[in-house]
């Protein structure tokens, strides 16, 4: 069947990357509408083999008889529009942090079963990641605590981040900091115990997808002067006696993740950039305390850390839509 799907910020970096992957998972067959603010109006893309001309986002797209959206806006835009489409009957995945406390949180491969209402959200670029790599670990082990160390590309934060790096900005657009040459050890607002934004999205969304309340979590998210892919340390207890020789069988057997098992050689951003898969490197054993390890991963945040992630959701949408018109 053909539906007609919107992409809200279509001209945006993870805008732009859904529009990829779109063609690339052969969905471009259906009617694609693109969405932008005004100054972006008439702007032509491409959408596999058609240009598609951004129309400007305003309240007549909650009459346009949509079938699915994808938001790739921020949390102000979703705030005015999302729900109003939903109330219409349009599937809506945000990609934003709006609903995430409300809505379902979904990463497909781990918990495709959340899936419901017309509301869903994408996690956060770098709780993909760190799930991704943790789940089956979790589910065969058990996980009593997670430290998270991150590393996180400027493209995370928008164009305007991208550009303070490339342009070598003094006095940045986006930052409060520059980020060339240097890092900034937190990533949105401080709150009153000293964890950032980024660091508390991380906490919460880690239990909310595994449904784990009671998993220990601690978060230092740093913001570092590369353009694509998060890097992350992450350290780890699990629950039951395992070996680091266990722990790399379930990494190989992983959906959606690629063990590189080389002391030689890491996962690194120069490698992964472009990758559909989360990589996963030096599993090793913390000889401080009993069944802890350290793995690190990088992924590509703009695609399986946002457009590819939400794709994929699209894509449980529309085979669940086509089996409900078959029967």
């Amino acid at each position: 069947m053909c539906y007609k799907i919107a992409i809200v910020g279509a001209t945006g970096l993870v805008g732009r990357e859904v529009l990829k992957i779109l063609a690339e998972r052969h969905l471009d067959n259906n009617e694609i509408l693109l969405y932008a603010s005004e100054k972006s109006m008439g702007t032509e893309l491409k959408v596999g083999n058609k240009i598609c001309c951004v129309r400007q986002l305003d309240h007549s797209i909650i009459d346009a008889k949509l079938d699915f959206a994808l938001f790739c806006v921020k949390e102000n835009v979703s705030k005015e529009y999302v729900t109003k489409l939903s109330q219409n009957r349009v599937k809506v995945i945000d990609f934003s942090s709006y609903f995430r406390k409300k809505k379902p949180l979904v990463v497909p491969e781990i918990n495709s079963q959340d899936i419901r209402g017309n509301i869903i959200c994408n996690p956060n670029c770098s709780t993909i990641g760190a799930v991704m790599a943790l789940y089956e670990i979790h589910k065969r082990f058990g996980l009593e605590r997670i430290v998270y160390s991150t590393y996180q590309a400027v493209s995370g934060a928008g164009k305007d981040a991208v550009d303070d790096l490339n342009f070598k900005r003094d006095k940045p657009m986006k930052f409060e900091y520059p980020i060339y040459n240097n890092l900034i050890p937190y990533i949105g607002k401080l709150d009153s115990k000293g964890y950032s934004i980024e660091e508390n999205k991380m906490m919460y969304e880690t239990s909310k997808i595994l449904h784990e309340r009671y998993i220990k979590i601690s978060a230092t998210c740093v913001r570092v002067p590369l353009e694509v892919c998060h890097g992350e340390s992450i350290n780890f207890q699990t629950t039951k006696h395992c070996t680091v020789g266990q722990i790399k069988e379930i990494l190989k057997m992983t959906k959606g993740v690629k063990l590189v098992n080389d002391f030689l050689y890491c996962p690194m951003p120069v490698d992964v950039q472009g990758q559909d898969l989360v990589f996963v490197g030096r599993v090793r054993k913390d000889h401080s305390q009993e069944n802890t390890f350290n793995i690190f991963v990088v992924s590509d945040n703009l695609r399986k850390g946002a457009a590819q992630n939400g794709v994929q959701i699209l894509e449980e949408l529309i085979k669940r839509k086509d089996k409900n018109c078959k029967n």
